[in-house]
């Protein structure tokens, strides 16, 4: 485990141990420019998480929710606080920490802590992805009927409405846990295929790493190469994903 993958696990306890002061309690909410909520557990938890990056990289830059950059160098962090505020706010306990580093264009490594669950998923590249400590890995559903999939919000699918419907009667079973917990059902083998119509590069670019490093695949809604500037997202075991994207271009 390299210092960097240390250090972001430690940012990421950190974070979250500041968010869960605020968790369950009333909170003053604001809204930002594209009407998504911040609380100040958002911005205390990033606050604190780059304190502790910067406590050992002292020059690091970030890419991070609350305080968004456009310039950054070859190498950055990427932080999400509180990926799933919306929950927090409800006291719904699927929300979690992110972070992911980026170098030179590749994404590094990736941290996905969620509290609530004290579940602790983690990655570096060629290295594999590890739950609480442990190899996991994607499952080995071939099968689009059997599959398990996961979705964020739908109404963001308004431009494939018809093609989300009809993977939705083609498969198992679905839920909408959303946000990053759904992806963290992917990395274990629990779900099979989670997708998401809207997301910002904090909210993927650490699950990719994991999910690949599990044995899976992310790209955006086309079937290309998940990159920073896409805002949509299909991470799947790999077997089913040419399927899925298939039948999202229909």
């Amino acid at each position: 485990m390299s210092n960097e993958l240390k250090v972001a696990i430690e940012a990421a306890k950190i974070g979250a141990k500041v968010a869960l002061e605020y968790f369950n309690k009333t909170l003053d909410i604001m809204l930002k420019p594209d009407n998504s909520p911040v609380t100040q557990a958002d911005k205390e938890a990033e606050k604190t998480i780059k304190e502790v990056i910067c406590s050992s990289y002292p020059s690091s830059d970030f890419l991070a929710e609350e305080t968004v950059k456009t310039s950054l160098g070859n190498d950055f962090w990427v932080i999400d606080p509180i990926d799933g505020t919306k929950n927090f706010i409800r006291g719904l306990p699927f929300w979690g920490v992110e972070i992911a580093y980026v170098k030179n264009g590749e994404i590094l490594l990736g941290v996905i802590y969620s509290p609530c669950f004290n579940e602790l998923l983690y990655a570096e590249k060629g290295q594999g992805a590890y739950f609480n400590g442990k190899r996991t890995s994607v499952s080995k559903t071939a099968k689009l009927s059997e599959a398990f999939l996961v979705h964020g919000t739908i109404n963001y699918f308004e431009q494939r409405i018809p093609q989300f419907l009809k993977l939705l009667k083609g498969i198992y079973r679905d839920r909408g846990f959303g946000d990053l917990y759904g992806y963290g059902l992917v990395a274990q083998g629990k779900a099979d295929i989670m997708m998401d119509a809207r997301n910002g590069p904090w909210d993927i670019a650490p699950i990719k790493v994991i999910i690949e490093e599990a044995g899976g695949r992310v790209t955006n809604f086309e079937g290309k190469d998940w990159q920073l500037t896409d805002s949509t997202a299909v991470a799947t075991n790999g077997l089913l994903h040419d399927e899925v994207i298939r039948i999202l271009n229909e």
